[in-house]
This record gives C-alpha cells, structure tokens and sequence, in this order.
C-alpha cells in the first residue's frame, strides 16, 4: 500500500511545477512520514513539520496553509489530510485518509481478506449496539472468530485484535470490558459508516463530526448528540440548555463505552 501511493506521489512530483507550484520537498518529506504513521497529534504534526523545514532549508509557513496545499496533491490519488479531534480526550488530531468508496480495504491493507471481513463486522457490532454504547465486549469479540468461514481461532482473533488495536482502529474501553471504535476508524471511516448505516451514526450538534461518545440530550426523542470537549466549549456557564429543544442539559446523561470514566 505505501509502495503504491509512494509511486503514486512520485509521479505527481513531476507534474508539481505546473499544478502546485508551492508544493516542496517539506511537503513530500511530511507526506512520507504521514504514509507512515497514518495518525498524529497536530502539536506532533506541527513539530515534525518544523523539523523537516530545519532538515529541507525550505521556509516554514501557517501550519494550515501547508496541508492545503498537500491535500490540493495528493487529492489526485483519493486521499485527503483530515483534521479533527480525538474523542476520548478532546487532543487535535491529523489523519491521512483514503477516499475512495470501499475505505475498509483500501485503507486496512495489511490484513488478510478474513481479516478485512472480521473487522468488518465486528464495526457493524459496535454500530449496532443497543443504547448507543458503540462497544462490543471483549468476549463477544472473540467468539465472533468461531462464527466466520472458515473459522478463526480465538488465539488468533486476539492476535488480530491486538495488532487492530496498535494500528488505532480499535480501542479497549476504559473500564476494559469491551472493543470499541479507535481514532483511526472515527477519521478514516466515516464517510463509509454513514453511507452504510445511516441512521446509526450520529453527529455532533456542534463540530458536525461523527460522535460515538459523548452528552446527549435529557428528552428521549430529542436527537443532539454532543462529544464531551464540544459540550466543555458550548457549556461555559450555570444556564445549560440542548441546542435544539431547550431542554436543561445536566452533563450527566452520557453514551458511549469508549467515554473516560
């Protein structure tokens, strides 16, 4: 996969001077580390990128402008620099994401097609579960292996586990029973999991971003969904109301397994 899109940016390269011609050697030296790590803090970001200016003599400029003019390049080749936050902790976050239709297998790439498939439907699991806990416990998890054809040992769905965890598509909820969505699923997927399930996936009232955690609204059939550092942002003082129906927000009815305790 990285071979595929360095070739991909290479030949890009070429064609730079008439299309981009502020893109640079700081661009490509920060494209190859982000086909590297996929995911990164935006203060980590910003610190490589000053570094790769140090390294490349080229001149550093606005942070924000720098990724337009990457995403303007390597649009080209169905991906994007998207920038969010990281839902546990509220921490900016930078991902490289794939934009093409069937993101599952173009981005999970170094799994095995079985692999691909349990991941899948171990997403759906997490999408589907009752109450909004967007988390399936771990031993649901495990067992799931035996259900797939031909069947996974569940040695070896912990090994798969395990590694989708270390690659942020995962993450083991804080009170350790249950698998839910990582930060990397939450960016890279997203646009699949709304074309997919639809109704399921709900948005922040306030960043418009996918939310599997958060505050959500005091009346049942009210739909505001909020992740807890938006609710930190909107929620300043002692006059605390939802956004859409007026009714008193507590801060104390939440959703989501993957929420910090």
């Amino acid at each position: 996969m990285v071979a595929t899109y360095n070739s991909q940016i290479s030949a890009m390269d070429t064609q730079a001077p008439v299309g981009h011609p502020y893109y640079n050697d700081s661009h490509r030296l920060f494209m190859q580390s982000m086909l590297s790590h996929r995911l990164l803090t935006e203060k980590r970001a910003q610190e490589l990128y000053t570094r790769i200016c140090e390294v490349t003599e080229e001149r550093e400029i606005d942070f924000d402008e720098f990724v337009a003019t990457i995403n303007d390049e390597i649009n080209e080749v169905d991906m994007v620099l998207r920038r969010s936050r990281d839902e546990t902790n509220g921490v900016p976050v930078i991902a490289l994401v794939n934009t093409k239709e069937d993101q599952i297998a173009q981005c999970a790439t170094n799994y095995t097609p079985s692999e691909i498939v349990y991941f899948r439907q171990l997403l759906e699991m997490i999408v589907m579960a009752d109450d909004e806990t967007y988390a399936v416990a771990t031993m649901v998890a495990l067992r799931l292996g035996q259900k797939m054809k031909p069947p996974i040992s569940q040695r070896d769905v912990q090994d798969l586990i395990d590694r989708l965890i270390e690659d942020g598509w995962l993450a083991l909820s804080p009170a350790g029973s249950s698998y839910v969505m990582g930060t990397r699923s939450a960016l890279e997927l997203q646009s699949y999991l709304r074309d997919q399930y639809n109704d399921m996936i709900k948005m922040c009232k306030v960043c418009m971003e996918m939310v599997t955690m958060g505050e959500r609204c005091e009346r049942q059939d009210c739909p505001v969904r909020i992740h807890r550092h938006c609710a930190d942002g909107l929620f300043t003082g002692n006059d605390m109301e939802c956004p859409e129906c007026k009714t008193g927000w507590t801060r104390l009815n939440t959703f989501g397994l993957g929420l910090p305790l």
